[in-house]
């Protein structure tokens, strides 16, 4: 008897022994998903079959773990055979605020045509809203690392939801945006291998912006006067010892916080516009331009070569981002070896976002795996 009391005695210390043991938590990876719940979207999305809100895991534009959101889109109807085919968009300036995350806005701060069009072509949409919108953390603005890595993520993420997708994928991005898709485009095969992409159509994209060069020389543009304070803002984000006084002065200066808080779409007092001159916009020292021209010099594109067949499309007059710093963009993405068909049109910055008889038979002829032809590198 007491050699069987022994035994489960020991029985019960070796159960009670493993259940004791601590499991280890699984590990977090970027494009995991924290949250779903549906989206809902205004009348100008009216193409989506379903819209859904989600939460997911990217990385920062300090190199570590962070929570940022965004939507998956589908169009209406029957899936095709193989899934909707899946376009990362990267959505332009919506703003530097949490309150400016496009999902919280009807029309996507603007974004919406774009989506619509993909939507109406029958393509899917995974849309991140970039770090600091709507997540933990100051917005990063303009920081090309982490924005392609949260397009990429919300790729993964889209692909986590058991949803009719296509392995397939093509990137998409407007203005800001599209600084955001061709980083993506650069870093996915360090950073996203399992991703294929197949096509990179970039609009207006702020690719290279040579900001410091103009403050010197006094030239600035309305509209880069007036998204300075975002530019601070995302300076600020990773070097908060960084003023606004170290660049704004004057009237602009005073105005600043409330710049920086605007969203896409809200009223701008027309009387700071009005009174925009260059004394208003230069550096304090030495010290205050070379932290600028080091925020330039780290997150302007390209960086390294991409094999995606790439779609750039741009104006003649673009005051914001300038033709000029486009031109050298262009340029420079030839020379690493990038598949690129450049086409500059007549128009403005904002004069063919939603130019989809420009970049939709492009785009659909790579998702056919017809040869990308036309390229404009010499």
């Amino acid at each position: 008897m007491r050699s069987i009391a022994a035994l489960m005695l020991a029985a019960l210390m070796l159960v009670a022994g493993c259940g004791s043991e601590k499991s280890e938590p699984a590990p977090r990876r970027p494009g995991q998903v924290i949250e779903t719940r549906p989206l809902v979207v205004g009348d100008a999305l009216a193409a989506a079959g379903t819209a859904t809100y989600l939460r997911y895991l990217s990385t920062a534009a300090s190199g570590q773990p962070i929570e940022v959101s965004g939507a998956v889109f589908l169009p209406a109807g029957q899936a095709p055979q193989g899934g909707w085919p899946l376009v990362g968009f990267g959505h332009g300036t919506a703003g530097v605020t949490a309150r400016c995350a496009p999902t919280g806005s009807p029309n996507l701060f603007g974004a919406a045509t774009t989506v619509a069009e993909l939507l109406r072509a029958g393509y899917a949409v995974a849309m991140t809203n970039f770090q600091g919108l709507d997540g933990p953390g100051a917005a990063p603005y303009l920081d090309s690392a982490s924005s392609g890595y949260n397009v990429l993520d919300a790729i993964r993420a889209a692909g986590h939801l058991k949803l009719p997708l296509s392995d397939r994928v093509a990137l998409l991005g407007v203005s800001q945006g599209g600084r955001a898709t061709e980083a993506a485009a650069e870093s996915a095969p360090r950073y996203a291998p399992e991703l294929k992409l197949v096509a990179n159509v970039l609009i207006s994209p702020a690719l290279r912006l040579s900001i410091a060069s103009n403050i010197d020389a006094g030239t600035l543009s309305t509209d880069q006067y007036l998204v300075l304070p975002y530019v601070v803002s995302g300076i600020r984000a990773q070097r908060p010892d960084f003023g606004f006084d170290q660049i704004l002065h004057g009237q602009l200066l005073a105005a600043a916080p409330a710049l920086a808080a605007r969203c896409t779409g809200d009223v701008l007092d027309s009387g700071v516009a009005a009174t925009l001159t260059p004394d208003q916009a230069r550096f304090t020292d030495a010290a205050a331009r070379a932290v600028v021209t080091d925020f330039q010099n780290r997150t302007e594109l390209p960086q390294s070569q991409s094999t995606v067949p790439t779609l750039l499309l741009r104006a003649n007059r673009d005051v914001l981002v300038e033709t000029a710093w486009s031109d050298a963009a262009a340029a420079n993405m030839c020379h690493k070896g990038i598949p690129l068909r450049d086409v500059v049109l007549p128009g403005d910055h904002n004069g063919f976002e939603s130019g989809g008889d420009q970049w939709q038979p492009w785009l659909a002829d790579r998702f056919a795996n017809r040869p990308a032809q036309g390229s404009t590198c010499g």
